[in-house]
């Protein structure tokens, strides 16, 4: 009896008792190969398996992997058995081949002893027992399954047990199919037989019933029993309720799943995953549902009211929540309705004796507690944002419209001694509208407006902007338990307040923390923060460290629909946008909802390992261990990164290191788990791949290595050989060209040996023409000293004689006569000089620009002999010309033609009635050339002046007054062009002049 109303009152609890749930559904449309799911389990890996008509389908949460291509003539499957414990699933394919699960991947095995899915006896076929309804569509069919003991053989009416060892049979004869469908179930190592002729729950033990339970729901006519023996798992299906059956302690525990709201009789495979807390659903038409539990409950408010928007609410009691109408809600939903009427939903607030202030418009309401907030009493013209007390005074945050004209509102902090809101203690004001204020310290507040954070000092009555930023638009400012200040704004995310600076806090992936409106601490140091898309939670110890140094990581965990919520978008904008009750629960208000929960009792999912053993090479699937060999031609490579894992996949953090790229930093990659590579380059490349597994950052890695072989030349061995191939052409060439040089040098040397011969040869020139030069330079002064002094005696005779002629009044002829003459002589020998003077200086200038050139030496005399003939006819003389007419010379014609023009000058001069006879001679490169006159001939002292100066010509003073100019000049000539002359006085009359020249090409 006692356990007769222990089954009662389970069972009446679990129908009063459901969670809430919301459902996925998977068909043909988004991941399923065909819509009839037969079987469901869950490998040691971590993954889910399917079995279906048209492949084997691998699910880690996020995506589907179907094997549809395997070596069998049909590709359709039923059941699952094995052990997965072991890595070790079975089903079933075409002509009895088995198909093994293992290491997360399907294969085609032989059968063997311990994996038969089909046995016969006695002329009986039967078939493995894993399932009751398998095989629901084809009566009559006999069913066998092992047990730790023995066998256990099912037919329509009978059960026979063989024990293994004695090979004794038992016979039950009982009814073992009800409507086709088997009433054994296995829980353990317990049979189980359902009668439902005693409403009974047979327990058999070795063949033989042992006990025997009342459970109604498994009894009843109208329920459905699932049994997987695979998963060790019983469910009921009783109307759209969903139970599952456990049996500990001898005794069953039979727990409410779900209730759905639509018919749940398609339904051919239930598995239920205790981890995640997912019901999996295989129907036989409509492909698979996934229905997931939570902790968070959302509220709507009754249908005769309107939208569930939620914004302001207050804790009411200790386990409900009021909003700005009344209404008062719990995790079980709509408790009761005070009846605010035409309230704000954007502020609510109690004072010190829990009366609730709300607001009218422009207006104050004060809904009292001891009246049970029936009445209120109202105060004017006041648009109080937020407000709170202290023990010492009461502070109001109140809105005013701005009266310059714009449209908007300023902003103004209120002190008041009392809830009359009539005695101000202080106010200050600000520009903008007003948003959240809170206590900073004794004397300091922190207010908000919708652009800016300020400080404000009760003691000095100043104001101080905290952030420098114009557009911080704050939403709320929390105090959390460390006694640390955080801000949460408007599109720019929530900051941290330390020491009067704000430090920034990082956005999550999607940037929805951006859009932050308020901060709840738990007690285990975890934030949560409502959003416009979603709820988030981290560690208050992870953003305080991020505070310190920007380089580590905030890893925000999101909850979402997928959660629980009616919607994402929960709701700020009002002075209150969360709330602490006293049983320990959150409640955030939403756009469609009021989300309860219990903070310490959500957990965190994560994954708990990942496999890299897929890609996807230029479109053809690979599978792979530790290593991925690639094709040097391979353009493209699609690495997976397999990750069971079936919680909101916001949360998976996957991130991915690839050593040989520009960037080897950690990337994050997609939700599909997918890992793109184009045109790798060859070589032994290290991928890394690391996941997120706690609250707390810890990591998990994962490392492969992606071996692409080089081309035949990008070998090590082929640019060898290319280096040897290359360092003999070098070689070679380097042999050719040395030889090259080697000739180009010894052409060069020859031609700088050559050229330095010649330079030598003009060094040498250039030393001899030097020191012609000197001699010229040197005889040149002396030449011009000896002019200066020369000249000097007859200018200053000539000056003298004037000057006395000059005195004399009267000059006799004699007297005029003989100054005339004098200054006629000192005259004519001034002309003299300087005529002279002329064509050495006219030589000497043709000498330095006169080119050497081949000419006839008897043209040149005959020139001359030319030009003085007409003096010497004068004279009475004769010029004769015995030049050899053939003689050709590289003499300079300049400078002989003036040697000769100064000799028979001087010839035609002091010949009278006599020859002067011109001669040549050669002897090699020595031309003789002699001048001999029959005048009156030179004295022996000018011949020896003119001897001893021609020898020491440098030394020597000249003496140009005495001896004249012109013979001076011809010894200056023949210097210049290295000849000599010799003078000889006649023997009867006259004077030869000897010249020896030397005749060659002047280079």
């Amino acid at each position: 009896m006692q356990k007769y109303i222990s089954s009662v009152f389970i069972f009446i609890f679990s129908i009063i008792y459901s969670q809430q749930y919301n459902i996925q559904l998977y068909n043909t449309d988004n991941g399923l190969p065909q819509n009839s799911v037969k079987d469901i389990i869950k490998d040691k890996y971590g993954f889910i398996w399917l079995t279906t008509e048209n492949g084997i389908v691998r699910y880690d949460g996020m995506k589907f992997v179907v094997y549809k291509n395997l070596p069998l003539n049909n590709q359709r499957f039923t059941f699952f058995y094995g052990y997965p414990k072991k890595d070790s699933i079975f089903t079933t394919g075409d002509s009895g081949k088995i198909l093994l699960i293992n290491k997360r991947s399907p294969k085609v095995t032989k059968t063997s002893k311990r994996n038969v899915d089909f046995i016969s006896r006695d002329n009986v076929n039967y078939f493995l027992y894993s399932s009751n309804y398998i095989y629901t569509t084809s009566p009559g069919i006999s069913l066998y399954f092992p047990c730790q003991e023995g066998i256990y053989f099912i037919r329509e009416n009978s059960v026979k047990y063989i024990n293994n060892l004695s090979k004794a049979e038992e016979n039950l004869n009982i009814k073992a199919k009800y409507k086709n469908i088997a009433r054994i179930f296995v829980i353990d190592k317990s049979v189980f037989f359902i009668d439902y002729q005693s409403k009974k729950i047979q327990k058999i033990e070795r063949g033989k019933i042992v006990s025997s339970y009342n459970e109604p729901l498994l009894t009843d006519a109208k329920s459905k029993i699932y049994w997987s023996r695979v998963n060790n798992q019983v469910f009921v299906f009783n109307g759209n309720s969903i139970y599952r059956c456990d049996y500990k302690d001898n005794r069953f525990k039979i727990s409410k799943l779900v209730q759905l709201t639509d018919n749940t009789k398609n339904i051919i495979s239930v598995y239920y995953d205790q981890t995640y807390r997912k019901l999996y659903l295989g129907s036989s038409t409509y492909g698979l549902q996934i229905i997931s539990f939570t902790d968070f409950t959302s509220i709507q408010r009754p249908p005769s009211k309107p939208e569930s928007v939620f914004y302001a609410t207050l804790p009411y009691g200790n386990s409900s929540v009021i909003n700005t109408y009344g209404e008062v809600f719990s995790r079980n939903g709509f408790v009761e309705d005070k009846h605010f009427k035409n309230t704000v939903p954007f502020f609510l607030a109690y004072d010190q004796e829990d009366n609730i202030i709300a607001r009218k418009a422009s207006d104050l309401l004060l809904y009292r507690k001891k009246k049970a907030y029936a009445k209120t009493v109202s105060k004017r013209n006041i648009i109080l944002v937020d407000f709170f007390f202290d023990a010492k005074r009461y502070y109001a945050f109140e809105a005013l419209e701005k009266t310059d004209g714009t449209i908007g509102y300023s902003g103004v902090l209120m002190i008041y001694n009392d809830l009359s809101f009539k005695t101000v203690k202080k106010r200050f004001f600000f520009n903008d509208e007003p948003t959240q204020f809170l206590k900073f310290d004794e004397d300091h507040l922190l207010a908000g407006t919708i652009k800016g954070l300020y400080k404000v000092s009760l003691k000095t009555n100043t104001i101080i902007k905290l952030n420098p930023d114009t557009g911080l638009s704050v939403r709320n400012i929390i105090q959390s338990r460390d006694g640390n200040f955080w801000i949460t704004t408007s599109g720019k995310g929530f900051y941290l307040l330390k020491n009067n600076r704000l430090t920034k806090m990082p956005y999550d992936a999607d940037n929805n923390i951006s859009s932050s409106h308020t901060i709840l601490e738990d007690q285990n140091g975890f934030f949560w923060i409502s959003t416009n898309n979603g709820l988030y939670r981290v560690p208050e110890s992870q953003l305080l460290r991020y505070a310190q140094d920007k380089k580590t990581k905030v890893n925000y965990y999101r909850f979402s629909k997928i959660s629980g919520f009616k919607t994402n978008e929960f709701n700020g904008g009002s002075n209150v946008c969360g709330n602490k009750l006293g049983n320990g629960e959150f409640v955030f208000p939403s756009l469609d909802g009021l989300v309860f929960f219990n903070p310490t009792k959500i957990k965190s999912y994560y994954p708990e390992n990942i496999h890299i053993e897929r890609a996807l090479i230029d479109g053809k699937e690979q599978f792979f261990n530790q290593v991925l060999n690639v094709k040097p031609e391979s353009n493209r490579i699609d690495i997976f990164i397999d990750t069971p894992y079936y919680s909101n996949p916001d949360n998976l953090v996957i991130e991915t290191k690839l050593s040989g790229t520009t960037n080897v930093k950690w990337e994050s990659i997609g939700k599909d788990g997918k890992f793109s590579i184009s045109n790798l380059t060859y070589g032994n490349h290290t991928f890394i791949v690391r996941i997120l597994i706690s609250d707390q950052g810890k990591y998990i890695y994962k490392k492969i290595n992606i071996i692409i072989p080089p081309y035949f030349y990008q070998t090590v061995w082929f640019k060898i050989l290319i280096g040897s191939v290359f360092l003999l052409i070098f070689y070679f060439l380097a042999r050719w060209r040395i030889s090259f040089l080697k000739k180009r040098n010894h052409e060069l040397e020859e031609i700088i040996s050559s050229r330095t011969k010649s330079l030598s040869d003009t060094v040498e020139k250039l030393e001899i023409t030097k020191i012609k030069l000197h001699k010229e330079i040197e005889q040149q002064k002396k030449l011009i000293g000896t002019i200066t002094h020369d000249i000097t005696t007859p200018v200053k005779f000539i000056a003298l004689t004037a000057k006395e002629a000059l005195n004399q009044n009267e000059l006799s002829g004699q007297q005029s006569g003989k100054i005339l003459g004098s200054i006629y002589k000192s005259s004519d020998q001034l002309y003299n000089f300087t005529i002279t003077l002329k064509e050495y200086a006219d030589i000497y200038t043709h000498h330095r620009s006169d080119k050497t050139e081949l000419y006839s030496l008897y043209k040149l005399i005959e020139e001359k002999r030319v030009l003085f003939n007409a003096i010497a006819e004068n004279h009475n003389t004769v010029i004769i010309n015995n030049i050899d007419k053939t003689l050709l010379v590289w003499i300079s014609k300049n400078i002989l033609s003036a040697i000769v023009h100064n000799l028979l000058d001087n010839s035609v001069k002091f010949t009278k009635n006599g020859t002067i006879t011109i001669e040549s001679d050669k002897e090699e490169d020595i031309i003789i050339l002699l001048i001999t006159d029959t005048g009156i001939g030179m004295d022996e002292k000018k011949i020896e002046y003119y001897t001893k100066l021609q020898d020491n010509i440098e030394n020597e003073k000249l003496l140009l007054q005495k001896y004249g100019m012109g013979l001076h000049l011809v010894l200056q000539l023949l210097q210049m062009i290295d000849g000599k002359i010799a003078f000889k006085k006649n023997t009867l009359k006259g004077t030869s002049f000897k010249l020896i020249l030397t005749n060659k090409k002047d280079d």
